[in-house]
């Protein structure tokens, strides 16, 4: 078994993904279940479809940022963030949010996540 899914079993799995439109605006993505539990963030796979001048910045609820697809990422364009089978932790009790810098762009976000 590799590491990426043995932490995944260990935890709580919260694997998800999201379409989104040129009019898709700030999103939650993962909620934690309880303020004492702690999302650790494994990948995050982004592929636009539209391009404008915008960014998508991922970050905890506290505003910690994780990782960020740049302004103007281009069409047809993958953006794959790894961070290790044990992954970046957020913030104590606090949510991974999808912060849109304005409306405009489209694609498809996949992320891997777990929470203990």
């Amino acid at each position: 078994m590799d590491l990426d899914r043995l932490f995944q079993r260990s935890g709580r799995g919260r694997n998800g993904s999201l379409t989104f439109t040129a009019s898709t605006d700030d999103t939650t993505l993962i909620t934690a279940t309880a303020v004492t539990n702690t999302l650790y963030l494994q990948r995050v796979i982004g592929y636009i479809t539209t391009d404008t001048a915008q960014s998508i910045s991922f970050e905890d609820s506290a505003g910690k940022l994780l990782c960020k697809i740049t302004t103007s990422p281009g069409v047809d364009t993958r953006w794959d963030f790894y961070f290790g089978p044990k992954g970046v932790p957020l913030g104590v009790g606090k949510n991974l949010v999808a912060n849109f810098s304005a409306a405009g762009l489209a694609g498809h976000l996949e992320w891997n996540a777990y929470q203990i």
